[in-house]
């Protein structure tokens, strides 16, 4: 098992896991964004964390935080009816920027359908210089 990418057994049903992916790793060996929703999907009883990414595997939460640090600004993920489609929203600076799809792969991964480079394109297309939007 790699540390960040957990594997899980293909026959399982979505949302099932026999056993926690992390018991018999080091999370201190992960980002901080990353353990932070480990903890935080235990506290409620979840089953264990598995990032979002991107079409090309990027995780989406690391790259939405080299965005925020590099233009000075808040990147934001919305869905409105999660129920209803898989359509999500981006968000830049409190302003609604476009709308992109977001499925569940084999592995229990969420991926949004856009590469990783695309989507930094989009949002730094939308920033000023300044930052402002």
């Amino acid at each position: 098992m790699d540390g960040l990418n957990p594997q899980r057994r293909a026959n399982l049903p979505p949302g099932y896991d026999e056993e926690d992916p992390y018991e018999d790793q080091d999370l201190e060996s992960y980002p901080a964004w990353w353990r932070r929703n480990v903890a935080e999907f235990r506290a409620y009883g979840l089953r264990p964390y598995r990032p979002a990414r991107f079409e090309d595997g990027a995780f989406t939460a690391a790259v939405v935080g080299e965005l925020e640090a590099e233009l000075g600004i808040e990147v934001r993920l919305r869905t409105v009816d999660p129920g209803v489609d898989r359509a999500w929203e981006v968000w830049v600076n409190g302003a609604f920027l476009e709308r992109i799809d977001k499925r569940r792969d084999g592995g229990g991964y969420s991926e949004f359908g856009m590469e990783s480079e695309a989507f930094r394109e989009l949002v730094r297309s939308s920033v000023d210089v300044d930052g402002s939007r």
